[in-house]
């Protein structure tokens, strides 16, 4: 590592047929609502973002993750909405599986408790589709997108002539 600050998340990367449903959920909301379109190769449900932190802390962020012990779950994305403030539209889940919810706090507590800070604010899963979008109502409800996470990751998120790119800095299984 060049000793740059890495920017850091954990986050559930979609599977091959996962991240095409919810490409075509974004195309359905871009021709209505406008905007930018999030490229299907970065799209990804945020657990926890850590935002900037020493490379040198890397391996303890890797270690704090390897002996996560939750089940696989599902998540069904079955809203759209935008949030108007920062003009980002989005996939949300009605309902938050037991489990995701318990591989945040997991990760959550093993970095209080490490010293790492974090965006600490409550947990909203979903996934960002458009930004600078024209805010509107999704019509219709989008086709519900079931996923079924069997693995989360720990990503660096690496920006390149404007562009954000994703490096993968580690993969856990799920139970």
């Amino acid at each position: 590592m060049n000793g740059e600050a890495l920017r850091l998340f954990f986050a559930l990367w979609p599977e091959a047929a996962v991240k095409a449903r919810l490409d075509a959920a974004a195309g359905r909301l871009h021709e209505q609502m406008g905007g930018v379109r999030m490229r299907p190769e970065t799209l990804h449900l945020t657990l926890v973002f850590v935002g900037e932190l020493a490379p040198e802390r890397l391996p303890e962020m890797q270690a704090l993750a390897a002996n996560i012990v939750v089940e696989k779950f599902e998540v069904l994305f079955d809203r759209a909405d935008c949030w108007r403030h920062n003009r980002i539209a989005h996939l949300g889940a009605s309902q938050s599986p037991a489990a995701l919810l318990e591989l945040v706090g997991q990760l959550e507590s093993r970095m209080d408790r490490a010293g790492i800070r974090f965006d600490r604010r409550p947990y909203v899963p979903h996934i960002t589709l458009l930004r600078k979008a024209e805010c509107a109502a999704p019509d219709p409800a989008p086709e519900p997108i079931s996923w079924l996470a069997r693995d989360f990751v720990l990503l660096d998120s690496v920006s390149r002539t404007g562009e954000a790119r994703y490096a993968l800095r580690g993969r856990w299984p799920l139970l």
